[in-house]
């Protein structure tokens, strides 16, 4: 598998707590994360790695779990709008680097753990600051909440 990089939006979140986090350790454990990945938490505070870490560790409670991705974690703290990127540009550079010589080929997936409300500002602004051409976007919750509603995020 190629190499990825997976941002978290809702990094710090109960959904994250309860659910994300606790299965990207499991795919870590089992070997169903390509060989050389990065997860970049987002979220509003204006944290760094080393808190994001403490944040997993304490999230997983288990010493093995925690091993197979402490050293995967990344964060992108000070929000993000279309209006302001926060650090999030800035640390999907740095995974990118970290991720050495094809890390600019990585595939970006964007994992958007908020609520169905909060969809279109988000992708609006992946495409503002120029994270959305060639990534993927998985939406947590209902994408949508209608027909209409799921028409109109298509078309974002």
């Amino acid at each position: 598998m190629p190499p990825a990089i997976f941002v978290l939006f809702g990094a710090t979140g109960d959904l994250a707590r309860r659910m994300v986090l606790p299965a990207f350790a499991a795919l870590a454990v089992n070997g169903l994360l390509p060989d050389r990945w990065v997860l970049i938490g987002n979220g509003r505070k204006a944290d760094d790695d080393a808190w994001f870490a403490d944040h997993v560790r304490d999230v997983l409670d288990d010493d093995t779990r925690f091993a197979a991705v402490a050293d995967h974690l990344m964060f992108a703290g000070n929000g993000f709008t279309a209006d302001d990127p926060g650090d999030l540009p800035a640390a999907v550079a740095r995974a990118r680097e970290a991720l050495g010589p094809d890390g600019d080929a990585a595939q970006l997936v964007h994992y958007i753990a908020l609520p169905p409300s909060t969809f279109e500002s988000y992708v609006r602004a992946l495409s503002a600051h120029g994270l959305a051409e060639g990534s993927r976007v998985v939406f947590e919750k209902p994408y949508g909440t209608s027909a209409a509603a799921f028409e109109h995020l298509e078309k974002v």
